[in-house]
Order: structure tokens, then C-alpha cells, then sequence
């Protein structure tokens, strides 16, 4: 039987199922306690806040928990996204050092500082867990939007959603720059482009600033849809550029890899032909290992966005039958992205 989404809870800032009622007291009351305790984390305050509710005995509407529930499953999402993310770039990372011992004797003019091309800078991947911060405390605001929370809880939702908005305030004076790629040949950002996603970033900032957690959920939702759209749609995009050239790569290290075989015949005893020929298998399988990455990576994405605009039109009483259908598919999404990170290779 599969979870609801609104049983999931946040543990060590990831979302863990828990199915047995009382087991689900027991990490609650557990989570309480770490508060007393330093350097242990507990469950998030938007996932506390649907739990409180539960334990108060209030009875949540359909709405209330479709708000829980996409709250909880894009938290999976957004966590695995930026997971996704690193991953993509250390397997990038791999791929330059592979390319540059191949290179570094034919081309005596190579230098590590101008010749390494990563798939994004740190100031690069910084704006894109900004952009995802920030969507991961809208979400959280949701919660908040349809439950009624202690004052030391809002205060806490309030403090997470005030640091991500101000993040996302001062990324607005920089997308054309943060929200680009170094990879060469990437296209560039248009000014109609950035000035959109400019607004985009500013509405969900200020938003998140303002907390006008006062308004209703059809209202904030159907305001905001456009913007969350416009994010997870710069980010898909982004994910196009980053699985094009990283084709590119792979395909002229296999190249280099199996012409340097091929050269050296004889000149590699037994050993070492096997070896050499191990380290092209490594790349193929690598190729294939990074695209799956980031193609799960941009199906993700592509769900939370339509998973918004389910719940938009929910709150607004139009078609609200497909939500559920469509935060099942977000969890599975999220969950498939985050089982693929974990199983790839750690060197």
C-alpha cells in the first residue's frame, strides 16, 4: 500500500515515511526534545505544523491536506533537485580531469585555470539552490496558509521564509549572470528572458518577506502560479543546456580513450590493456549515469510545476480530483530522483 503524502515527516531535513501511528508519536515527541538538545536536528517546522494539527484533533479539509501534502512531497523534490545538481557536477568535474590527462601532452599551452570548464560555478549553483530554497519555503507557507500554527512555529516558518526572500531579492539584481552557465556555445539568456525571470524571482522574494500569510490559499496560489511555472520552467531549460554538452564531453573522451588504446598496441602488456579498456567502459557507463541524472532531474521539476498548477486550480474548485493523481506523481518523481543520486558511485 502506497503512503499518503501527508504522513511523510521530515527528519534530518529529508522526508522519511513512517507508517505506524504510535511510531509517528514517538518521532514527534523525539523531536520535541532534540530542541533541548545542541547540534540534533528535528522534524521541519511545515511538516510539525501539519503533525500539531493532527495531534490537536483538528479535522483538516480536502484543501488543507492537498496544501500538506504538496508541501511535504516538494521538499522531496527540491532536496533531491539539489542533489541532483552536485552530483551532476562532480560527475562533470570527473570528466575534465579524465580529458586533461589525455590532453596535457599535446597541447603544451593547456593551463587548469582557463581550460577546466565546469557545468556551473559555484556562484551558478548557488543562485539555483537559492531558487529552489526559495520554492521549498513556499511551499512550506501553504501549510501555514490553511492549519492554525503557534506563534513559535510561525515565528520559525517567518524567520526560514524571510532569509529565502531576501536571498531571492538580491539574486534579482543578478539572473542574467547567476542563472547562466559557463559551458561555451550555451545559449545566452535573452533580455525579455531574464527581465521575466527577474519578476519571477522578486514575486516569490517579496512574497516570502511580506508572509501575507493573512490571504487565502486559492488566492496566494493562483498569484503565485505563474511565477513558480516560470521558475521551474528556467530551470528545466536549464537542465537542456547542461545534458547537451555533457553528451558532447563524454563522447570525445570515449573518443580519446579508445584511440589512445588503439595507438599504443602492442606498447600496453596484458595488465594494462585491460585496465585501459576498463577506463572506457567507466566513461560509457558514466555518460549514461550522468544523463539519467539529469533527466530525472528535469522530470522532477517539470512535475512540481504541474503539480502547482493542480493545486492552484484545486483551491479554486476547478477539477479537483486530479490533484491527488498529481502529487502522487510529484512523490514518485521525487522519490525515483533521490533513489538514482543515492546509488551512484562516490568516487
Amino acid at each position: 500500500m502506497e503512503p499518503d503524502p501527508s504522513d511523510l515527516f521530515l527528519l534530518d531535513n529529508r522526508c522519511i515515511v513512517i507508517f505506524n501511528p504510535s511510531m509517528q508519536r514517538k518521532a514527534f515527541l523525539s523531536a520535541s526534545r532534540a530542541r533541548r538538545r545542541p547540534h540534533v536536528q528535528f522534524l521541519s517546522v511545515p511538516v510539525l505544523l501539519a503533525v500539531c494539527l493532527l495531534f490537536a484533533g483538528c479535522s483538516l479539509s480536502p484543501l488543507a491536506k492537498h496544501a500538506t501534502a504538496f508541501s511535504t512531497v516538494a521538499c522531496t523534490v527540491i532536496d533531491s533537485s539539489e542533489d541532483a545538481y552536485r552530483a551532476a557536477i562532480k560527475l562533470r568535474q570527473d570528466e575534465q580531469v579524465t580529458a586533461a590527462v589525455y590532453n596535457y601532452d599535446k597541447d603544451p599551452t593547456w593551463n587548469p585555470e582557463t581550460d577546466m570548464k565546469p557545468l556551473l560555478t559555484p556562484e551558478q549553483l548557488s543562485a539555483r539552490i537559492k531558487v529552489l530554497d526559495g520554492l521549498k519555503s513556499y511551499a512550506a507557507s501553504l501549510v501555514e496558509l490553511t492549519g492554525k500554527p503557534s506563534d513559535k512555529d510561525t515565528k520559525a516558518l517567518d524567520a526560514a521564509a524571510a532569509g529565502a526572500g531576501a536571498n531571492l531579492k538580491a539574486l534579482n539584481q543578478t539572473v542574467a549572470t547567476d542563472l547562466a552557465t559557463v559551458i561555451p556555445h550555451a545559449p545566452v539568456m535573452s533580455s525579455a528572458a531574464a527581465n521575466g525571470v527577474s519578476a519571477a524571482v522578486l514575486a516569490l522574494g517579496e512574497y516570502l518577506i511580506a508572509k501575507r500569510i493573512k490571504g487565502s490559499l486559492p488566492k496566494v496560489t493562483q498569484d503565485m502560479n505563474k511565477n513558480v511555472v516560470a521558475l521551474c520552467e528556467l530551470l528545466d531549460s536549464d537542465i537542456v543546456v547542461l545534458r547537451r554538452q555533457a553528451d558532447v564531453d563524454y563522447q570525445q573522451l570515449l573518443q580519446d580513450q579508445d584511440q589512445f588504446i588503439r595507438h599504443q598496441g602492442n606498447a600496453l602488456n596484458p595488465i594494462q590493456h585491460r585496465e585501459e579498456v576498463g577506463k572506457l567502459i567507466d566513461i560509457a557507463f558514466k555518460e549514461k549515469a550522468n544523463d539519467a541524472l539529469l533527466a530525472k532531474l528535469q522530470k522532477a521539476l517539470h512535475t512540481l510545476a504541474l503539480t502547482h498548477q493542480a493545486l492552484a486550480a484545486a483551491a479554486q474548485g476547478n477539477n479537483p480530483e486530479s490533484i491527488q493523481e498529481q502529487i502522487s506523481g510529484l512523490s514518485a518523481a521525487g522519490s525515483e530522483l533521490g533513489a538514482f543520486y543515492k546509488s551512484l558511485p562516490t568516487k
